[in-house]
């Protein structure tokens, strides 16, 4: 099965994201809601035309990890960081 790439983009940061093709929006949103960025980040985003880097964030229909340590970002397993 094929992955989409994504930008997960905000005022401060952003960070390139792939996902499977077949996920359902509530399933994405269910895993960024994990994901706690070091900046202000506030939207989703497709890729322009030609646009390619390397992912910093996968996300599948249960999980959400990042590339590597230089990733910006903490993840939240449980989604409670907005309290």
């Amino acid at each position: 099965m094929a992955n989409i790439k994504f930008l997960l983009n905000g005022c401060d940061i952003c960070f390139y994201a792939e996902a499977p093709e077949d996920i359902t929006l509530k399933e994405l949103l269910a895993q960024t809601d994990k994901i706690k960025p070091a900046w202000c980040a506030c939207g989703i985003r497709s890729l322009a035309s030609g646009e390619n880097y390397p992912t910093e964030i996968f996300i599948t229909k249960d999980s959400v990890r990042l590339a590597n340590d230089g990733v910006s970002a903490t993840i939240m397993e449980n989604g409670d960081w907005f309290k």
